[in-house]
């Protein structure tokens, strides 16, 4: 049983084409783009994680600007990206399958508290002056793990609260609200720290937790039938395993994307950048770490066009050559600050076509019954690909220089991206009807 997209030789071309399934529900979709924020419950959910992940991106950013104050360290910032992968690629395939076991909505709810805690560990540990590295890496540590559980069951819910003829706007807006929150909490973030501390931004993210807490309570799901009952959870792994790598397709997008950010993503040396290069303080970090989301935001009124591209595998392939390209100049040419902004926003605006056509891909190829695990990869590909890129850039800049780091992550992304389309050439064939 497949959904969403069917492959089909192309008889005139010798292309393969995805094309859409013929609808099964009788709801038709409503006028306009912004529409499918008519349907509660998805509502609910967008508008609860957008004011939660703000906080969250508020306690990256006081989290990476503490570390670099106790220890003037690249190295030590790239271990933390070291930290919040390991779990993520150990656990997110487990969280799958949970995501397709259990109540989404229950699992949520269970992580979102889990995550407020840990947010409070930090500020409790901070205003009475005990923190260190130690506490600062084992929240993480904790938190990374928590967070493995997290992704597969949100988007696994996804589809499941709107009308199929809506889940390509919905999967677009789930990427628009990701970008969103990080330009807006790196943005209050880097302000927030600039003139009340790390305390104070600390909890704030707990509060953006009581949040989206409350909206989870008011959340109705609809009932799902859960296939995984009757089986083990290594007999579901090994099941979602067996049915992602029937699909060539969607392995070669996440393969790009995870070498994209794993040798292209300069988010450890941020810090360093705007402490010691560009000179900008906290408030300049704020600016440089929403600005990959920026030139996201951007491009949010054409997300319906992007939508609409039906060479979606070369799609894919383009924007993650921008993206590296964008980095590489990022890297070459370090200054004043808004031409350093240009850059990173140009890799981000590359960056949402690449997120957006890569989601319905994914989303729209899935079953119910796998969204969950699939899913799953998909974290460990798009999350851990730029947590490891944390660690690999600050390796590199401790060895040479963050220069040398980023520029030489950004050829290393171009090349990857090259590769892949050589080892799966049906990927840039692929087309949507």
């Amino acid at each position: 049983m497949k959904t969403g997209f069917s492959e089909e030789p192309d008889a005139e071309k010798g292309n393969v084409s995805l094309q859409r399934q013929p609808e099964t529900s009788a709801v038709q979709p409503a006028p306009g783009y912004w529409s499918v924020l008519r349907n509660r419950n998805f509502a609910l959910l967008f508008w609860g994680q957008l004011i939660s992940t703000a906080g969250t991106q508020m306690q990256i950013i006081a989290v990476s600007w503490q570390v670099y104050e106790l220890t003037h360290s690249a190295v030590v910032l790239g271990a933390i990206g070291l930290l919040q992968a390991i779990p993520r690629l150990l656990f997110s395939l487990l969280g799958g399958v949970f995501a397709d076991r259990f109540d989404r909505r229950k699992l949520l709810l269970l992580i979102e508290v889990m995550m407020a805690l840990l947010s409070a560990v930090l500020a409790v540990t901070t205003a009475f002056k005990v923190i260190n590295i130690s506490i600062v890496y084992a929240v993480v540590l904790i938190s990374a793990f928590v967070s493995a559980f997290e992704f597969p069951a949100r988007q696994a819910m996804i589809p499941t609260l709107v009308p199929r003829s809506q889940i390509a706007s919905a999967v677009s807006l789930s990427m628009v609200v990701m970008q969103l929150t990080v330009v807006i909490g790196s943005a209050a973030g880097g302000y927030v720290l600039g003139q009340l501390g790390v305390v104070a931004t600390y909890w704030i993210d707990v509060f953006s937790y009581a949040v989206v807490i409350g909206s989870l309570l008011l959340l109705v799901v609809p009932a799902v039938e859960r296939k995984l009952q009757e089986q083990s959870s290594i007999a579901a792994l090994r099941d979602g395993l067996r049915y992602l790598w029937q699909q060539p397709i969607i392995l070669g997008v996440l393969t790009i994307d995870f070498f994209a950010t794993f040798l292209g993503s300069p988010k450890a040396l941020y810090p360093v950048y705007a402490n010691d290069i560009l000179h900008v303080g906290a408030q300049g970090l704020g600016v440089l770490v929403a600005a990959t989301s920026i030139g996201a935001i951007v491009l949010t009124p054409f997300t319906g066009l992007i939508q609409s591209i039906r060479r979606q595998g070369l799609g894919v392939f383009l924007a993650v050559l921008v993206w590296g390209l964008c980095i590489i100049l990022f890297g070459m040419l370090p200054g004043p600050l808004w031409l350093s902004v240009l850059f990173l926003a140009g890799a981000g605006a590359a960056d949402m076509v690449s997120m957006i056509l890569r989601g319905l891909i994914v989303q729209l190829t899935t079953p119910d019954e796998y969204r969950g695990r699939i899913n799953a990869v998909n974290a460990m590909f798009v999350i851990g690909g730029p947590m490891l890129g944390q660690f690999e850039s600050g390796m590199v800049a401790g060895l040479a220089t963050p220069q040398i780091s980023v520029v030489s992550g950004g050829i290393g992304c171009m090349l990857a991206t090259v590769l892949v389309a050589v080892f799966v050439p049906s990927l840039l064939k692929i087309k949507a009807k």
